[in-house]
């Protein structure tokens, strides 16, 4: 297929962004590579200037920007009608851009496999299988890996909901949902949210086994000398601006989003921490300046917005009132579960645990309870864009 671009998004790192080019142009010298770099500082965009290629499109900035925005970025100056996001970390199978052509004019989003080696420990699915040929381009076995790749041929792909960021599809069907939410910034949780919001719209996930590639993981990201120390503080805060997005963890069974409104009594900003990004509005007693003045940093959605003194509640399709004196890792994991425990309308009359009581008030209005739940209307599909 010659109507297809390769996304790489790169962040320094330039070694790996050299290497990937050399190995990827020996079997694909006329597919359109697309190269974004933003922030990169060293040497990657004089690199980027100095390659004379005509099927390279290049953005580089000095700004600083996420790793949605680097995608975004590199779907907009892409010239063709189809767009496979890679990683600069990444040696493609020479059968790669046939079998994903093919799948291609079968399947609306495909998924391809990648093969890694045990960093995560033999955490296997459908689209990734753990086999060691390496760990970086110096101890790479490119012989055992091109033979691992032609026993490959001729599986049979399947559809499934467990998959990754590393797609191939039409351009527009990105497009058409707004793009990568760049709220995950500087990364993690986008392709959770990427994936979401395509099975929303109705999209089904096909993973094409034939076309190969190895990863040696997050090079760029993840372990790199630029994030590694940082690393577990980039994860906790992606994690919970998607949980201010969606309303639920990204392990929740459920997925369903609801307008919660907690209204926390007694609390403390520890306990604000912990809850706030479980609610639409969380309301409460105490001055909270200070948590806002840190935390706000940590995402691009207005904390004024979804804080307020307990004076200025409005009525939420669910209601949730917390005695901050009784909460406690019990009480949390309940809370953690909330979008479940609705969506599922527990068939118990009381549910409780660690003095937190839940009831479903639109089922057992006689009672009275320490939580009310009442049960509005779900709101995820109105995420499918991003705004």
């Amino acid at each position: 297929m010659d109507n297809i671009s390769f996304l790489v998004g790169l962040k320094n790192n330039l070694e790996y962004s050299q290497k990937f080019y050399e190995n990827t142009r020996l079997f694909y010298p006329d597919v359109e590579i697309v190269f974004v770099s933003y922030d990169s500082i060293d040497g990657t965009n004089e690199w980027l200037d100095s390659l004379q290629d005509d099927d390279l499109k290049v953005f580089h900035s000095k700004e600083s920007k996420s790793l949605s925005d680097t995608y975004n970025k590199a779907i907009e100056i892409s010239t063709k009608d189809y767009v496979c996001f890679l990683h600069n970390d990444m040696v493609l199978g020479n059968n790669f851009l046939n079998s994903i052509s093919e799948a291609l004019k079968k399947h609306k989003l495909v998924y391809y496999k990648t093969i890694e080696p045990p960093i995560f420990g033999k955490d296997e699915r459908l689209w990734k299988e753990v086999k060691d040929f390496g760990d970086s381009f110096e101890t790479f076995d490119y012989a055992a890996f091109y033979d691992y790749e032609e026993n490959q041929k001729n599986k049979n792909g399947e559809f499934t909901d467990n998959v990754s960021f590393f797609l191939a599809c039409r351009k527009e069907i990105i497009t058409n949902i707004g793009g990568l939410d760049p709220l995950f910034s500087p990364m993690f949780c986008e392709d959770d949210d990427l994936i979401l919001r395509l099975k929303l719209a109705g999209e089904r996930m096909f993973v094409n086994p034939n076309a190969v590639t190895y990863h040696f993981v997050s090079k760029t990201s993840r372990f790199s000398e630029e994030f590694k120390n940082k690393t577990k503080q980039i994860e906790n805060n992606s994690q919970r601006n998607f949980v201010r997005k969606w309303g639920f963890y990204n392990y929740s069974n459920a997925r369903a989003k609801y307008d919660i409104g907690i209204v926390l009594k007694n609390g403390t900003p520890e306990i604000l921490s912990e809850i706030e990004p479980l609610a639409t509005v969380t309301y409460v007693d105490f001055d909270f300046k200070d948590y806002l003045e840190k935390e706000q940093s940590n995402t691009l959605l207005s904390l004024d917005d979804r804080i307020k003194d307990i004076i200025n509640f409005k009525k939420h399709d669910v209601l949730v009132r917390i005695d901050g004196n009784k909460v406690n890792t019990k009480t949390e994991k309940i809370l953690n579960n909330l979008s479940d425990i609705i969506t599922q309308k527990v068939q118990w009359k009381e549910y409780k645990l660690s003095g937190l009581k839940v009831i479903f008030q639109k089922i057992f209005k006689s009672y009275k309870p320490i939580i009310t739940i009442e049960v509005g209307d779900r709101l995820e599909r109105n995420l499918i864009v991003k705004k």
